[in-house]
């Protein structure tokens, strides 16, 4: 009955999502009712004590939590000053705007999930720049699409939350996913930077006109403020992984169970939009200030998040009821095949999944059985987590529905279609090999 539910989920989220093109939120909703319909009898019971452990996850919250966060980076225009300084760093070597443009898509990751959001935010700065410094139109179309996963593959983001709150992740510290995942993504960048690197020697692209180009100590005399945001991601990290938190874990001093009780997925959204408010206050009290139209303009986003957090979880807690876990980690276990088969079997599968669907419904669908699969061929539950937010990370750049594609296109003035395979070939397909390179512990990821 579980791998029923899943696969009902599935289909009435694509269909809704995909062929009748209503939104995610309302897709989930009917998915998730759709779902506990496969109980037959007991399908009011099991939606109702869903819905009830959905209300009380605080990963709920935490989602939405991030969501302002962004919002607030985004008015303050604290991104465009770490891009700024980025390109004092990079704008003078060859294909600097490219590099700029990945680094700051990483930067946007790390404060941000949305992977069209990523798309618009870097995409309308750095595609056109990017054409100026002598890349084609498909190139830098390509490039802002196929790094908009990076809003996936670095945390926090809403795929990640919806996994952790997942019975298969029970025990599981969000604080060692948060800074196993950043890690993950930073394979992931490094990957970025090297393709660009390829690329600009292969496009022939020259090195950037320096003048007017701001020097680094220029950049940082008058953008500084804005690296204090790392400063919220890393202080929650140091309290709740590594030598600091040890230190302050002993009995004589803090003490482990209150260490504990340190949220780092409640904290770093916290601090962050503390960060970027004091940060950036002038801008938001000048008179020329866009800040209120951005946070109306943003505010849907609340409903939106909130609703697909919600009725995700709690499909997840039907299909577990179902034993959807079980069900298709014994189908697994049954094929008798080796660890590295099953590992590609399940990144595959969490790729096409994500295709036609976005990686928080990929992670509500698959996400349990995925994690479960995972860790039955003896891998460690944060590293088959980080794993599979890997693999969903290629929504963005999946053709041909994927839409950082068209997002990318329009900024660029470029046919869509003619970015299907390179997105294929130099983002989905090294994504794939990268969540499987992981997943085998062969890209070594330290856990506590």
């Amino acid at each position: 009955m579980g791998v029923l539910a899943l696969g009902v989920f599935i289909a009435v989220t694509v269909i809704v999502n995909v062929v009748l093109k209503r939104r995610i939120s309302e897709a989930l909703v009917l998915a998730l009712i759709a779902c506990s319909l496969v109980g037959g009898a007991d399908a009011l019971n099991l939606l109702s004590a869903a819905v009830v452990a959905g209300f009380q996850s605080d990963v709920t919250f935490a989602g939405m939590a991030f969501v302002f966060m962004g919002v607030i980076v985004s008015a303050t225009g604290l991104i465009e000053r770490l891009i700024h300084i980025l390109n004092s760093m990079f704008g003078r070597v060859r294909g600097g705007s490219a590099y700029v443009s990945t680094l700051g898509s990483a930067a946007i990751g790390l404060v941000a999930g949305s992977t069209a959001g990523n798309t618009a935010t870097v995409g309308s700065v750095t595609i056109p720049w990017m054409k100026e410094n002598g890349w084609s139109s498909n190139r830098a179309a390509t490039l802002v699409a196929g790094n908009s996963g990076l809003g996936v593959a670095l945390p926090p983001n809403s795929t990640m939350f919806i996994l952790l709150a997942m019975p298969a992740a029970a025990g599981i510290s969000a604080g060692d996913v948060y800074v196993a995942l950043a890690i993950g993504g930073a394979y992931c960048v490094l990957y970025r930077m090297i393709l660009v690197f390829t690329w600009a020697r292969a496009d022939g692209i020259p090195v950037a006109n320096r003048e007017g180009m701001a020097t680094l100590g220029q950049a940082l005399r008058e953008g500084w403020r804005s690296l204090l945001i790392f400063l919220g991601i890393a202080i929650p990290v140091a309290l709740t992984f590594g030598p600091l938190f040890e230190f302050l874990s002993r009995p004589e001093l803090v003490g482990k169970d209150s260490m504990g009780s340190i949220s780092i997925i409640v904290w770093v959204p916290i601090l962050i939009s503390a960060i970027a408010l004091i940060e950036g206050r002038k801008r938001i009290f000048a008179p020329d200030s866009k800040f209120k139209v951005i946070l109306n303009r943003e505010l849907p986003q609340f409903a939106t998040v909130g609703v697909s957090l919600f009725a995700a979880l709690s499909a997840s807690n039907i299909m577990e009821a179902l034993g959807v876990g079980p069900q298709l980690s014994d189908f697994l276990g049954s094929l008798d095949m080796p660890k590295a088969a099953i590992v590609a079997i399940v990144c595959v599968m969490a790729v096409v999944v994500a295709t036609p669907l976005s990686s928080t419904a990929t992670a509500a669908a698959v996400g349990a059985p995925a994690v479960m699969a995972l860790t039955s061929v003896g891998i460690d539950p944060v590293i088959a987590v980080v794993t599979v937010l890997l693999c969903t990370s290629t929504e963005g750049s999946s053709p041909p529905v994927g839409a950082p594609i068209y997002l990318a296109a329009g900024f660029a003035e470029t046919n869509p279609t003619k970015m299907f395979m390179p997105l294929l070939g130099y983002f989905v397909l090294p994504m794939i090999v990268i969540a499987w390179l992981v997943g085998m512990g062969w890209l070594p990821i330290p856990i506590s």
